[in-house]
C-alpha cells in the first residue's frame, strides 16, 4: 500500500504540459535494508518446522539471504518471493501461517538491496536472482528431489514469472500480479480524479519497466498454475488475475482462480480460503518426482 501513496502523490506534481507520466523503476523497486530474522523467537514460535538460515550467492557476487523451514512430512517445497514491502524477518510467521496447513516446506529469500541481502536493486537483477534461487534449490540434495513449486506476490510475482517462463516447474502460485505495467498504468490513472486525468493522458512504463508483466508469461504456461487476488484489492484488483487466467491456455483441471472475500492486496494468502486452494493445487496438480 506504501507504493499505491507513492504513486498517487505524484500526480500532484506533474507539470500542466504533461501528456504522458512515465512510471520509473524506482517507482516499483524500492530496496530496504533489515537486519536477519531473529532465529530463536521463530523456533520457538513455529516448532512444527526445522528453521535454517543460509545466503545464496547471486551472479556478481551479491548475497540473497534466505530462510528455510523444513517438515518432516513435506511433500513438496514453496519458494516465495515477497513483494515491494517484504522482508523475511518481518514477515517470515505471516508467510508460515499460510503455509501452516499444507505439507510442505517453503523458503523465504529477501531481494537484493531489501532486508539481509547485500547488493544493488534492480528490476532486472531481481528477476535474474529469481532463476538463481531457483536453481540453487533444484541442486540441492533436500529440496530437489521433490516437487517445487514458486509462489510469487505482486513485485515478486513477476519474479515468479521469470522462473516459470526460464525452467520447468511443478506449480506456479501468482498472487496480487498484473498483466502488464502498462495495464496498470492505465488502471492507475483511471483512479486520479478528473482533473488529473486532464492533465496526465497516458501512464506508461519506462526503461527496464517497459514489456514488464505476467501477460506473456502465462500464454505459454505448461505447468499448473493457481491465479490468487484479493476481492478488495485496490492495487492490482482482481480483474487482472482474471485476465490472466483467461489468457491461460491450460485445460480448466490445469489452471485455478481464487478471488478471496474481503481481502486487500497485502492478504489474500493469510485466510482459510488460501489454506483450502492451496490443499486441493497439491493433491490434484502436484505430482511427485521421479526418482533419480
Amino acid at each position: 500500500m506504501q507504493l499505491v501513496r507513492r504513486l498517487c502523490s505524484l500526480w500532484l506534481v506533474v507539470s500542466l504540459s504533461a501528456c504522458t507520466w512515465h512510471v520509473r523503476e524506482d517507482n516499483i523497486v524500492i530496496p530496504r535494508a533489515a537486519p536477519s530474522a531473529d532465529l530463536a523467537a521463530l523456533r520457538t514460535r513455529l516448532p512444527a518446522y526445522r528453521i535454517e538460515e543460509t545466503r545464496i550467492a547471486a551472479a556478481d557476487g551479491a548475497q540473497l539471504y534466505s530462510l528455510r523451514f523444513l517438515r518432516s512430512d513435506a511433500v513438496a517445497t514453496v519458494l516465495y518471493f515477497g513483494g515491494n514491502g517484504y522482508t523475511v524477518a518481518k514477515h517470515a510467521a505471516t508467510s508460515a501461517k499460510a503455509y501452516a496447513e499444507a505439507p510442505v516446506n517453503f523458503v523465504l529469500v529477501d531481494h537484493r538491496g531489501y532486508g539481509a541481502s547485500t547488493g544493488t536493486a534492480s528490476l532486472e537483477a531481481l528477476l535474474a536472482d529469481a532463476t538463481t534461487v531457483y536453481d540453487s534449490l533444484r541442486k540441492d540434495h533436500e529440496l530437489g528431489a521433490m516437487p517445487l513449486i514458486v509462489h510469487g506476490h505482486s513485485l515478486g510475482s513477476f519474479m515468479a514469472g521469470q522462473v516459470a517462463a526460464a525452467r520447468q516447474l511443478d506449480g506456479l502460485i501468482l498472487e496480487s500480479s498484473v498483466t502488464s505495467f502498462d495495464d496498470w498504468g492505465a488502471y492507475m490513472r483511471s483512479r486520479q480524479k478528473l482533473w488529473a486525468r486532464m492533465l496526465v493522458r497516458r501512464v506508461a512504463p519506462a526503461g527496464a519497466l517497459a514489456g514488464q508483466g505476467n501477460q506473456q508469461v502465462v500464454a505459454t504456461l505448461d505447468e499448473p498454475v493457481l491465479f490468487v487476488a484479493g476481492e478488495n484489492d485496490t492495487a492490482t484488483p482482481p480483474r487482472f488475475a482474471e485476465a490472466l487466467y483467461q489468457a491461460t491456455p491450460q485445460p480448466a483441471e490445469r489452471k485455478r482462480l481464487l478471488i478471496v472475500p474481503a481481502r486487500d492486496h497485502t492478504n489474500a494468502a493469510d485466510s482459510p480460503e488460501f489454506r483450502r486452494a492451496l490443499a486441493g493445487f497439491l493433491a490434484e496438480q502436484v505430482r511427485p518426482r521421479p526418482a533419480g
